[in-house]
């Protein structure tokens, strides 16, 4: 019974110790040490200097001064004497309308006058007619009041017969009538004149609006521009309100680009001391100059800043409404500035500096940015933690972090 129970425990006792004794007896495997991987980058030494910052700002060409012309007649378009893009003249004669009609009515209205005129003279010929007349008219009357007193007498008398009484009373108030008659159109003669002269001037103003739809017949320029739009064509009917073309002023165009609103109060400050706000601009191999004028009096929903309208120095006609353009507007000086590569800068402000061998991060605040002499833009930057000369990496590591080993390629 003993031997059962012992035979089991000693053959497991055996096979431990052989395990211990073969593990014991393996050759050990060699320690080997992995260098920690090195970044190689790009590095800039930096240095502090006194810079004017720049922005670069986005807009489009636009002007306050641009004109839609609309018929102001029924009429056909007989001419066009410019094209869409075409530069004209004040006062230059654009578009020619048939003017048949309206010189119809031009002519009536002159006869309209003419015959207002007469009638005033003939009023005031028969005012002096009938002003000569009154002395005689009233010579008569007395006259017949002679004679009907005579025949009174005389039928008294029975020297005449009652019915030469009764002429002579029917010729007094003949006479009578005449003279009253007269007497009035002589009282009248003010308001008829009054009358007449109120229809010369209804006819002279519809003579005038005859002649000024005369000259609207005739589509000019009422500024110095640039024809943008042209609606017709030769053969085309016009109703009155219909868009003919479109102009706009070239003296007068304008930049309008939004300025983002971390540098607003910087741009209020300078404009309220009176500093000019120049930016600049390429267009085709021809450098523009824009002076900031004013600021938008509206902001627009969902923008991050405020539209500045920038005047263009110098020559415009190269410049289309609507032209999309790139500006780079130059704020106050600021100093102790650094100037970096775009690729320095991680997320919106970070860098990262090697300290010791190790990625070090540091914030910075973007002050704007900076073209140097060699025309390659670069970003100004201001940071409390950084020193001069210190090590800034220009290579975008995508896994940068602090205490990431990296090695200066300059090295």
């Amino acid at each position: 019974m003993l031997k059962r129970i012992l035979l089991p425990i000693i053959i497991v006792l055996i096979a431990i110790a052989v395990f211990i004794g073969l593990k014991q007896s393996k050759p050990e495997k060699p320690v080997i040490n992995k260098p920690e991987k090195v970044w190689r980058v790009n590095t800039v030494s930096l240095r502090f200097q006194d810079i004017s910052p720049q922005i670069t700002l986005y807009g489009r060409i636009e002007t306050p001064r641009k004109a839609t012309l609309k018929s102001a007649l029924n009429a056909d378009i007989v001419k066009t004497f410019v094209l869409e893009g075409s530069e004209v003249q004040l006062g230059q004669q654009l578009i020619k309308l048939d003017d048949v009609d309206v010189q119809l009515l031009l002519k009536q209205r002159q006869a309209d006058l003419s015959e207002v005129n007469a009638l005033i003279t003939s009023e005031n010929e028969r005012f002096k007619r009938d002003k000569s007349l009154l002395e005689q008219e009233t010579q008569l009357l007395t006259l017949a009041d002679n004679a009907v007193v005579r025949s009174k007498k005389l039928e008294q008398s029975r020297l005449a017969s009652q019915s030469n009484l009764d002429d002579a009373l029917a010729n007094k108030q003949r006479q009578v009538l005449i003279l009253k008659r007269l007497q009035y159109d002589i009282t009248e003669h003010p308001a008829q004149v009054a009358q007449l002269n109120a229809r010369k001037k209804r006819a002279q103003a519809l003579l005038q609006q005859a002649e000024v739809n005369v000259k609207r017949s005739n589509i000019t320029a009422p500024f110095s521009g640039r024809i943008s739009k042209l609606y017709v064509a030769v053969g085309d009917r016009s109703r009155a309100g219909d868009s003919l073309l479109s102009i706009y002023d070239l003296n007068n165009l304008e930049a309008r680009a939004q300025i983002p609103g971390r540098y607003i109060s910087q741009v209020r400050q300078m404009m309220s001391k009176d500093k000019s706000l120049m930016a600049t601009a390429t267009i085709g191999n021809q450098d523009l100059t824009f002076k900031l004028e004013r600021l938008s009096g509206e902001v627009k929903l969902d923008s991050g800043g405020i539209d500045g309208l920038f005047s263009i120095v110098g020559e415009r006609s190269m410049l289309a409404l609507g032209s999309f353009i790139e500006l780079k507007l130059s704020l106050a000086q600021q100093q102790n500035v650094i100037a970096l590569p775009f690729n320095a800068l991680y997320g919106l402000n970070h860098i990262y500096r090697i300290n010791k061998g190790y990625l070090e991060s540091v914030e910075v605040e973007r002050v704007g940015e900076y073209t140097n002499e060699n025309g390659i833009t670069q970003l100004l930057v201001r940071g409390e933690q950084l020193k001069q000369n210190d090590q800034v990496v220009s290579t975008q590591l995508p896994n940068a972090i602090t205490g990431l080993r990296v090695e200066a390629l300059s090295e």
